[in-house]
């Protein structure tokens, strides 16, 4: 009885506490409840998805984190990170400041990303502050990303000189008949400028199947446009008809200029990073089954991007085959009479550098070389540069400049016979979607439409000696534009103590020579009308 009374009393007091408000019992059948209990494995999906490459899948389930937790720092940082590997600068940094104002110290590397995501969008002193205060953190002077922030912080000084002067071009979207949402890029225009093949990463391609071994985007297919000579415009890009798109990667390098073949890079069942070659078929105006150049050109390793001269005797291409200097290096080859191409040919330090060398073009006068690069002087991710083979070796390549040239990622084109249009595949602020395909009028640039029969660089022949009068090996040269003092290119000294460069003349430049802690430093004018190549001795 006694227990029975103790019973009743403790079930009134807990009911009298539940209903006056000071203590409630856990629903443990509560939905929010258990959707915050799904967080952190909702957390480590997501970021298995951005580690698979899987961007808008990440994506998918931050939200669903954030639906639940507005306020949690770390996936609005990661939703941050997901927007920038999609391109989608503006919505980075939206995130990225939403995630600091609830956790300052989201990340050790916060000062880092934000340092990146302002060079992309152009915020260069932002970027730089970010950049040097990430630095002053001293947490690992041996890291990449150590590493990283100080070339960062290079290009975007240099970003703030080249933007301050723009080249004498105009630009212009291609509009929705060539561009999509997606990816278009590799822009290839034939000699008579009748047709333009590029690459797209569009839903409407052979198969319409996502690459979920890699980014998790629609495999690559080739698309082609006529010139429509009566609208004075681009028809709408379709499909390559014919037997050149397959299930897998399938990229156009370049079509030749009699527009007959075109050079195909493809990546499926039956080629693994190989250069191949498609003829078009006069017939019925298809393209065939395209055909592997021989292993000679191809390794085992990948070769992306291919150029030929006008009369098709040598190519150009990118391979990543070893005993080359960087990642992707630029190669050459001849045709031999017996119709087969000779032992490739690294093009050497000049061009080729320690980083990524991603898209070539020769210009028709087969001595005026066009590549992207992310190893030379850059504003910003991958830069197109220009080289001309002068007195047996190629010149400094120079950056074409803003605004082809920008912050973001610039590397493939094709320039027209008449070098006065130029077709680019770019990240500028009207495109669609990822990069599009740009239409630019170069006639009044010099760089780009001057007269390729005479070359605009000069070659200066520099030679070191040591006290003893000695040829001296290995001597620094640290080359600097005077005008505004950015480093234009870094040699030494070979076993004769003399290195050739070649140079864009009618230009001053301050040359650094140094060795063992001792500097000596010149400034010389090099003229076009002045004998080349100009001699600068210094002896130690």
């Amino acid at each position: 009885m006694l227990r029975f009374i103790l019973s009743i009393t403790l079930l009134a007091m807990v009911t009298g506490i539940q209903a006056s408000g000071f203590v409630a019992a856990t629903d443990t059948t509560d939905p929010g409840l258990l959707k915050q209990g799904a967080v952190p494995a909702k957390m480590i999906s997501a970021r298995h998805q951005f580690l698979e490459n899987n961007m808008r899948g990440a994506l998918t389930i931050y939200r669903e984190v954030l639906e639940v937790e507005p306020n949690n720092a770390q996936a609005l940082y990661r939703t941050a990170e997901c927007h920038y590997r999609l391109k989608k600068y503006d919505l980075a940094i939206e995130y990225f400041d939403k995630a600091l104002a609830i956790d300052p110290d989201v990340s050790d590397h916060r000062d880092f990303f934000r340092g990146q995501i302002s060079h992309r969008l152009a915020h260069l002193d932002e970027a730089i502050a970010s950049f040097e205060k990430f630095l002053s953190m001293n947490l690992a002077k041996k890291s990449l990303e150590y590493e990283l922030a100080n070339e960062y912080i290079t290009q975007c000084k240099y970003a703030k000189v080249a933007m301050s002067s723009k080249a004498d071009v105009s630009i212009k979207n291609l509009g929705r008949g060539i561009n999509s949402r997606f990816d278009d890029y590799t822009p290839s225009i034939s000699g008579d400028g009748q047709k333009l093949v590029f690459t797209s990463r569009r839903s409407s391609g052979e198969t319409g199947e996502i690459d979920e071994g890699n980014d998790f985007k629609f495999f690559e297919d080739i698309f082609i446009s006529n010139w429509n000579e009566e609208d004075g415009e681009w028809e709408t890009a379709q499909s390559i008809e014919g037997e050149v798109n397959t299930a897998g990667h399938d990229a156009v390098l370049s079509i030749a200029p009699d527009g007959q073949s075109i050079f195909v890079y493809e990546n499926n069942a039956n080629s693994a990073g190989d250069i191949s070659k498609s003829l078009l078929n006069i017939a019925d105006n298809t393209w065939m089954k395209p055909e592997k150049l021989s292993k000679v050109i191809n390794s085992s390793y990948f070769e992306t991007s291919l150029s030929t001269t006008a009369d098709g005797s040598r190519i150009y291409f990118i391979s990543e085959r070893p005993g080359g200097f960087g990642q992707g290096d630029i190669y050459t080859s001849e045709l031999l009479a017996n119709g087969s191409w000779s032992k490739p040919e690294n093009l050497g330090n000049v061009i080729n550098t320690v980083l990524d060398e991603k898209f070539v073009f020769i210009h028709q006068n087969g001595r005026t070389l066009y590549f992207a690069s992310d190893g030379h002087q850059c504003l910003g991710s991958y830069d197109i540069f220009k080289s001309e083979f002068i007195n047996g070796q190629w010149s400094t390549p120079v950056n074409l400049g803003y605004p082809i040239n920008t912050v973001n990622e610039e590397s493939t084109f094709s320039l027209t016979e008449d070098n006065k249009t130029l077709y680019i595949a770019a990240e500028y602020e009207d495109s669609f979607g990822e990069r599009d395909i740009y239409v630019v009028d170069v006639s009044g640039y010099d760089l780009l439409s001057g007269n390729y029969d005479k070359t605009e660089f000069v070659s200066l022949l520099c030679a070191a000696k040591n006290s003893s009068g000695d040829a001296y090996k290995g001597v620094g040269i640290n080359v600097f534009d005077a005008d505004n003092d950015i480093k234009i290119t870094s040699v030494e000294t070979a076993k004769d103590g003399k290195v050739q460069i070649n140079l864009m003349g009618n230009k001053t430049y301050r040359i650094e020579f140094s060795a063992k802690g001792k500097v000596i430093e010149k400034t010389i004018e090099l003229k076009m009308n002045n004998p080349s190549p100009y001699n600068m001795d210094v002896q130690f």
